[in-house]
């Protein structure tokens, strides 16, 4: 029965796509091959899966390629007013507000392709300094109805990456609970005065909306990270804030990093990528939109800084396979690590399910007077592809699977078939994600775009809920900071740091 589905399949496909490649004019559909976009996560095994799709007949040749510009980025283009993909690989589930507006869209069990962890990366091997494998707690939510296996507010991890409260502005990402938080951390490291940086992943990643949602945070501390917004991803102009009030150096490049930005804080003018010291810094979170050179995607481009930094000083986050390259490690969380039966089993607290979903509007709805050739071409290729890694009949997990495994991902079980069993977080049901709370940032009309970014120091403009704008990003006299000279404050008038006496230090 199995060779009877594949063989009708195919001979489906073979006469769409030769319907769809002179079109209903008799023109042919010239745009292969198409781009779909998706997680960066799992950007080689859905390229491998194109790979395997095609070697088995499934998919034509040439149709389809792959673009890992993020979760968000598919979960977009599905949304978008004409969508331009049909199908979504994705390392996280839809957002609860888009499974609200389109219900088809919940994931089966069949759209969990297998699973992963988000993981926090640092350097174990080598070098002039090293980090043993740390053990970070994060006290889990009362509230386990509402938010099961979520850890509670202002945990450590909470607090370094988002700020008291988890709201991502300069008041809470100054606050002395986040540099108590960042103190905790240092005593991780032996032999370390410092943590110089924390890579993310921006605004686009699946992974990013993990550790948000897992750790409780509504904002960043560098704020608004919304990646590309030009023809080609690019860290300098992305539009990526750095608005941290923990300052650092700016990093030196070199020709296996691309640069990123450095500001003059506490204004929001850009630096030249040389100019270092007190005025030009940057800060301690720091998106990472682009690929560095000679690594494949932007998860490798973390480990790879991670691990060139021989003093390891630097940390940040990814998924597993980040913790397994040049030399690095995953912290466990509450005394748990990242391995396979805690990943599988539920028990270590970012792991996640991968996702190649599926939506019921078809590539170019809406397009007046009609859909093209190559919208039909597209969402032909695309359906060959998403049956091939979903359908058992077609393809499914006994040949997805095995390249899963091979880059390091768990399949749902070993033997390709149907996930079950309680402790199985793929047989788990799907919950939606909490509900997302973050407000939506400001800046004066006319400045860096449409009024999506920080808000800025003009406390006359209002955010979506009616209210001023805090002032940006200075904090009064005082305030919390972190270290001594002028590029560890806060305040623009400031003249330095002082030391408190009690294990703090302040603004002048």
């Amino acid at each position: 029965m199995k060779k009877t589905t594949r063989t009708i399949f195919k001979t489906s496909l073979a006469t769409s796509l030769a319907v769809v490649a002179t079109g209903s004019a008799g023109v042919m559909a010239a745009g292969a091959p198409y781009t779909f976009v998706g997680s960066d996560t799992i950007t080689e095994v859905v390229k491998d899966s194109i790979t395997g799709c095609v070697h088995d007949g499934t998919c034509a040749a040439g149709q389809l390629t792959y673009s890992n510009t993020g979760s968000g980025a598919a979960e977009n283009a599905l949304l978008a007013t004409i969508p331009t993909q049909r199908i979504a690989p994705m390392s996280r589930n839809f957002k609860s507000g888009v499974l609200t507006a389109h219900s088809g869209w919940a994931p089966a069990q069949k759209n969990i392709i297998g699973l992963d962890a988000a993981v926090i990366v640092e350097r174990t091997t080598g070098g002039t300094g090293y980090r043993r494998a740390a053990n970070i707690a994060a006290a889990l939510d009362p509230d386990q109805v509402n938010f099961p296996h979520h850890a509670a507010v202002d945990t450590l991890l909470g607090l370094l990456l988002g700020g008291k409260g988890g709201l991502g502005d300069t008041a809470s990402c100054s606050a002395p609970e986040r540099l108590a938080a960042y103190d905790q951390l240092l005593t991780m490291t032996p032999g370390t005065t410092q943590i110089t940086h924390f890579y993310r992943r921006d605004d686009r990643s699946g992974t990013a909306d993990t550790m948000k949602e897992k750790l409780r945070i509504q904002r960043f501390c560098n704020g608004r990270s919304p990646g590309v917004t030009g023809v080609a991803d690019d860290n300098m102009a992305t539009g990526n804030d750095d608005s941290d009030p923990i300052r650092r150096v700016c990093p030196n490049s070199d020709s296996t990093l691309n640069p990123t930005p450095c500001t003059l804080y506490p204004a929001t003018t850009r630096c030249t990528h040389e100019l270092q010291g007190d005025a030009c810094t940057q800060g301690l979170v720091v998106s990472l939109s682009q690929s560095d050179p000679g690594q494949a995607d932007i998860t490798t481009s973390i480990a790879y800084r991670i691990s060139h930094d021989q003093s390891a000083q630097t940390l940040g986050f990814g998924g597993r396979e980040a913790s397994r390259r040049f030399g690095n490690s995953a912290a466990s969380i509450n005394t748990i690590s990242p391995s396979d039966p805690g990943v599988r089993g539920d028990v270590y607290l970012l792991s996640r399910r991968l996702f190649v979903n599926f939506s019921d509007q078809v590539v170019g709805f809406g397009r007046t007077p009609a859909r093209t050739a190559d919208d039909i071409a597209q969402e032909t290729a695309e359906e060959a592809l998403y049956s091939w890694i979903t359908d058992p009949d077609v393809g499914g997990r006994g040949l997805v699977d095995p390249i899963l495994v091979a880059h390091g991902f768990l399949p749902c079980i070993g033997n390709g078939g149907e996930p079950s069993g309680s402790n199985n977080l793929c047989s788990k049901q799907i919950p939606p994600p909490a509900a997302e709370t973050t407000p939506k940032q400001c800046i004066p009309p006319g400045v860096n775009g449409n009024g999506t970014d920080i808000c800025c120091a003009d406390p006359t403009v209002l955010s979506t809920s009616g209210t001023p704008c805090a002032a940006f990003p200075c904090a009064a006299a005082n305030a919390a900071c972190l270290g001594t000279g002028q590029g560890n404050c806060c305040n623009a008038g400031t003249t330095g740091c002082t030391d408190q006496g009690d294990g703090t230090s302040a603004c002048n």
